[in-house]
């Protein structure tokens, strides 16, 4: 485990973690880990590696599956502080699920919010992207990107690898998971490489229930606009369009058709990007 790494004149020490094979006599580690059995059925298949590490679960090895679609996961995690005080339709749903978009070869990743449990979508540009670099707010509407509630957020990869190589802080980090590289002692097999502009979504709009809003802090006016909660397989969805339509502006094709119910109107919500 111990190698010393210096950072910022601070000496940490690396922990390097082994995954262990996911087989019948283990899912019981995983659904411990993340308080749900159900979790497991979210993972088809056999075979994979999971590490289980303050409270968070790392699966590799496993597509992961939504009522709506099945996605060739690189990564799947369950993040125990992320997970809604109540039950509900997110029982079972993984906190973070990263992987490539088969049709477009784009990055992408499901995220849940660490406050309030809803769900994000992601996708990633390289550098090449007309769009790398831009502001979310700064993107002309007439080039066709729609997603729920509008882009809520543009960035470039989060840091890394860190010297602090705990699994709960590549839970919550927003990075494309690498396809090669050179040999990093780090918690996963994220690589940072220069040219992943990341274009964001949320799901905690005037019409979405949000579990953290769930009982007495219930949000105004939500059932009177009929607010729902947007699972995974509605998030995925979402991620899939928006991967197709900053795949058709990249190769200077009109945008496709949204697959799905039409969206919720973003006039609803006054706070919404436009």
């Amino acid at each position: 485990m111990a190698k010393k790494k210096t950072r910022g004149g601070r000496s940490t020490a690396l922990v390097q973690l082994h995954p262990q094979p996911l087989t019948g006599t283990e899912v019981a580690k995983i659904a411990a880990a993340v308080g749900s059995t159900e979790a497991l059925g979210k993972m088809p298949g056999s075979g994979g590696e999971f590490v289980v590490q303050d409270g968070v679960a790392r699966v590799t090895g496993r597509d992961y599956a939504t009522t709506d679609a099945v996605v060739p996961a690189a990564e799947i995690y369950f993040d125990g502080e992320s997970r809604p005080r109540y039950d509900g339709p997110w029982l079972g749903e993984a906190d973070k699920v990263a992987w490539v978009d088969p049709d477009t070869g784009l990055e992408c990743i499901m995220m849940r919010d660490r406050t309030d449990g809803f769900l994000s979508g992601y996708v990633g540009v390289p550098d090449s992207h007309p769009l790398f670099g831009w502001n979310h707010l700064a993107i002309p509407a007439d080039l066709g990107i729609e997603v729920h509630g509008g882009l809520t957020f543009s960035h470039i990869c989060d840091d890394g690898p860190s010297p602090d190589t705990r699994l709960i802080m590549e839970a919550r980090r927003i990075c494309h998971v690498g396809r090669g590289g050179a040999s990093v002692t780090h918690a996963t097999d994220h690589r940072v490489e220069e040219g992943q502009w990341w274009f964001g979504f949320d799901c905690n709009h005037i019409y979405d229930a949000v579990p953290g809003d769930y009982g007495s802090r219930r949000r105004f006016m939500g059932p009177e606009i009929a607010a729902e909660y947007r699972e995974d397989g509605y998030v995925v969805r979402e991620i899939r369009n928006l991967a197709a339509q900053l795949a058709a502006i990249r190769d200077g094709r009109q945008v496709p058709a949204r697959m799905g119910p039409p969206l919720p109107p973003i006039s609803l919500d006054p706070g919404a990007a436009r």
